[in-house]
């Protein structure tokens, strides 16, 4: 299923998840290890393909120790389409494995607010079938999304195509879909010890480029320098990092600087970059 195919309600789900996994500075690997559920499975729900289970919801909201009512609320109404309730009048909320946590009944509001909860609010949507825009709406009028709220966090910005040239610098390539489709370039790789391998990725449908570290060694750090910007990195905090690649924050990049474009491992106190190849 293309991005363009999936329901709104699926890609507003799958954007919160990115940014909460963001919010955690775990990998997909680091993901699975502390949760009941695979690596392969969490690509699946980051990306949107697949509607996680509503446990797995709120595991990424304690390991981000975020308040999970804004996510589940999402979730609900995410599952209800997925499952074809979206326009039968029947509760949203499905029954849950014993010892399973529950979403807030409430939303925070004082005592004697006009303000309905969530839950009524989506039960009250999904029961006379109304569109996704309108729930929406609804949860904006209600300040469920507000950024007022206390458990509230900011919204994670467009996941496909969400960005072009200086608007990615320092953005994450995958989760802004730069990573994705159509599938970057590898301007320069290089091999060290370890099976560890570097690489400079740019993609053209984004204008920017990233370094990318494959099976690093924990403490070991990628940078990607490009003219006239700021380096950024990542690091390989733990042996799940090691396990996985983790590319650095993008930087915009224009044609002229391409070949100028290095990357570099720091391992050990010790700088080895490199430039691109080919």
């Amino acid at each position: 299923m293309t991005p363009g195919d999936r329901p709104l309600e699926c890609e507003r789900l799958a954007e919160t998840l990115r940014g909460l996994r963001v919010r955690t500075g775990l990998s997909l690997a680091a993901l699975a290890a502390k949760t009941p559920y695979s690596k392969s499975s969490w690509d699946r729900y980051l990306r949107g393909t697949t509607v996680p289970p509503r446990q797995a919801v709120a595991e990424l909201c304690e390991l981000a120790a975020e308040d999970p009512g804004r996510a589940l609320a999402l979730w609900e109404l995410a599952d209800a389409v997925a499952s074809g309730r979206g326009g039968r009048p029947t509760a949203v909320e499905p029954s849950s494995p014993p010892g399973e946590p529950h979403p807030p009944e409430g939303d925070g509001s004082p005592p004697g607010s006009r303000r309905p909860p969530r839950r009524a609010l989506l039960a009250a949507v999904v029961g006379t079938g109304l569109t996704a825009a309108a729930l929406l709406a609804g949860l904006s009028a209600t300040g469920a999304f507000s950024d007022s709220s206390p458990s509230a966090s900011p919204s994670p910005s467009a996941p496909v195509k969400g960005c072009q040239g200086t608007g990615c610098t320092g953005k994450d390539p995958e989760m802004y879909g730069c990573g994705a489709d159509p599938v970057p370039v590898t301007l320069g790789r290089r091999s060290f010890p370890g099976s560890t391998v570097v690489k400079i990725r740019h993609s053209t449908a984004c204008a920017a480029v990233w370094a990318r570290i494959d099976l690093g060694k924990v403490g070991d750090r990628a940078e990607i320098l490009v003219p006239h910007h700021a380096p950024t990195r990542i690091e390989v905090k733990d042996r799940y990092d090691a396990r996985d690649s983790l590319s650095t924050p993008m930087v915009a990049v224009s044609r002229s600087d391409l070949d100028q474009v290095r990357a570099c491992l720091v391992r050990a106190g010790e700088r080895h970059c490199f430039g691109r190849t080919g």
